[in-house]
């Protein structure tokens, strides 16, 4: 037996609010599960962002590096043009002195 539809007043097929009701709870699990799904913390959203923002950091570490580098080469150039480099450095750093030299070493002033 068809019920009356209150607005139109035409017959509504019996079970047809229950199809209405089964697919929106359908349509509403299916939402809930697909933001589950993006949001979720091994391939969703803050993954995407996580691994994004490890990407950028490593940029950045790489471009320290690439620097870095970049100022050893241009050290290691310098001392291969002048040769009394190495010795000042070995002099200054080391403490090494050459044969038949004296070592004089700042006395440290008392307390």
């Amino acid at each position: 037996m068809e019920r009356p539809d209150s607005h139109t007043g035409k017959q509504e097929p019996p079970g047809s609010r229950s199809l209405v009701w089964v697919l929106l709870v359908s349509g509403v699990a299916m939402v809930l599960y697909g933001t589950g799904a993006l949001l979720s913390s091994d391939t969703g959203l803050a993954a995407l962002i996580r691994y994004r923002w490890e990407a950028r950091d490593l940029a950045r570490h790489k471009d320290v590096l690439l620097r870095q580098i970049d100022g050893r080469r241009d050290h290691v150039e310098a001392l291969r043009r002048d040769p009394f480099e190495m010795e000042r450095i070995a002099r200054e750093h080391e403490h090494r002195v050459l044969p038949g030299e004296i070592m004089v070493l700042p006395r440290k002033p008392a307390p």
